[in-house]
């Protein structure tokens, strides 16, 4: 009895078969001349990789250049903050040169001593009633010499140092100056009420007040001395008229003064003597 080779047959699952048979269409594909489905597969994976590419870059290139404007934003807006603070700064020189000026012209017109002084302090506890400059006996600076601005009378010289004096403004309720409605030729007594606004007394009902009407310095004196405040000075403007509540025979008038006592910097001061 004759024996039988034996012969070796591999026992192969049906999955092990499909992959063996996708491997060899993979690599039967890319063996071949990049044609038919080959070559659509290259070119297809070549632009996706190629868009994908451009995308990448043309977003790094946009991210590049939204920091290059944030940054160019950021020094701009400190340019500009600095110009801004520059520009405030030559703002309020050329108001404090306009002062000036306007104080020189203030002395040509003047018939009476003048001397140009700066306002260097101020009480909180009488912030509307007193203020010191910066001249004194050393300038020749007298009691009863009256401050003044390019605007209107500021107040009188109450107290002399040697190099410095204090001065009561016209906004303090205990303060008295002689003023008249230059309108009518009426003459009254201007006292404070506040740092803004002053009363003027002893005008009679039946006067024709008006809001708007100037009020200005009577520049009347007595025994024979001249007036201390410039005649005809400015003082302010009428910005209320009424009859009193009670049976006062004068009018209630309110003035708004024609200088700002609460940012005073550079002054006048007139001696008539």
């Amino acid at each position: 009895m004759r024996k039988r080779k034996a012969s070796f047959t591999p026992n192969l699952e049906p999955k092990t078969i499909l992959k063996i048979i996708v491997w060899v269409i993979v690599f039967w594909v890319l063996s071949r001349p990049l044609n038919g489905i080959g070559q659509n597969i290259y070119l297809y994976l070549g632009s996706f990789t190629n868009n994908a590419y451009v995308g990448i870059s043309q977003s790094k290139s946009q991210a590049e250049k939204l920091i290059k404007a944030e940054k160019l934003a950021k020094r701009q807006s400190k340019v500009i903050s600095t110009l801004k603070i520059n520009n405030q700064h030559l703002s309020e020189q050329n108001k404090e040169v306009e002062k000036l000026r306007n104080l020189l012209d203030l002395k040509k017109h003047l018939n009476y001593k003048s001397i140009s002084a700066s306002v260097i302090g101020r009480s909180s506890d009488n912030w509307h009633k007193q203020l010191v400059i910066d001249k004194g006996l050393n300038e020749n600076i007298m009691l009863g010499d009256s401050i003044l601005s390019n605007k209107g009378i500021i107040g009188q010289i109450v107290e002399v140092g040697k190099n410095t004096s204090i001065v009561e403004l016209i906004s303090d309720p205990s303060y008295r100056i002689g003023c008249k409605l230059d309108k009518e030729n009426v003459l009254g007594i201007l006292s404070g009420k506040t740092n803004s606004i002053g009363l003027l007394e002893f005008i009679p009902i039946g006067t024709n007040v008006m809001v708007g009407d100037e009020v200005i310095a009577s520049g009347l004196a007595s025994g024979g001395l001249k007036p201390t405040y410039p005649p005809g000075y400015p003082v302010g403007r009428v910005i209320k008229a009424s009859k009193k509540k009670s049976k006062s025979s004068d009018l209630y008038i309110e003035v708004l003064l024609s200088e700002d006592l609460n940012s005073l910097s550079d002054v006048i001061v007139f001696s008539p003597n």
